[in-house]
């Protein structure tokens, strides 16, 4: 069998069996069907149970975020790789007639030269994409998980002074 036989979804579905059978939990999807959320302006006015709300929630979402940047991050390895080695194998013939030229300038006349690679190319540009905005949301529910947790540390300092 040759490198270019071998095929991303192939690799990520005995991924996840290998993965399957190891029985461990992943975070479910948070509740709400809202697409936004609000963050209060002055988190000291959350009583104690809506503070503990929040945290737990902004906790949730940034589990389900992270297994999700997970399943991304792993597919993106495995057609980034595919497409890596494809790409190369038809650059060759383009490097034979082009010469030695930029490795972007050898891509984009494999794109243009051969459409087969083009959905790999496709899927794996909407990966990146993907892997990105997930990345970013994790860093959201990160800082308002820390800012809450900095409002019950306050509230935890106030109870020990009194």
């Amino acid at each position: 069998m040759k490198a270019t036989d071998i095929k991303a979804d192939d690799i990520n579905t005995w991924a996840k069996e290998i993965i399957g059978k190891k029985r461990l939990p992943a975070p479910a999807k948070p509740k709400g069907k809202d697409p936004e959320y609000t963050f209060p302006d002055d988190p000291s006015t959350l009583s104690p149970t809506g503070l503990g709300q929040q945290m737990m929630k902004f906790a949730s979402y940034f589990g389900y975020t992270q297994w999700l940047l997970g399943l991304a991050d792993s597919e993106f390895a495995l057609v980034d790789s595919e497409y890596k080695v494809n790409m190369n194998v038809a650059g060759i013939k383009i490097r034979e007639d082009l010469g030695r030229v930029a490795a972007d300038v050898v891509e984009a006349a494999v794109l243009h030269e051969d459409e087969s690679l083009t959905p790999l190319y496709e899927r794996r540009q909407k990966l990146l994409v993907i892997k990105i905005q997930l990345e970013s949301r994790l860093k959201i529910y990160e800082k308002m998980y820390n800012a809450l947790s900095r409002e019950l540390a306050r509230r935890e300092m106030e109870t020990r002074i009194q």
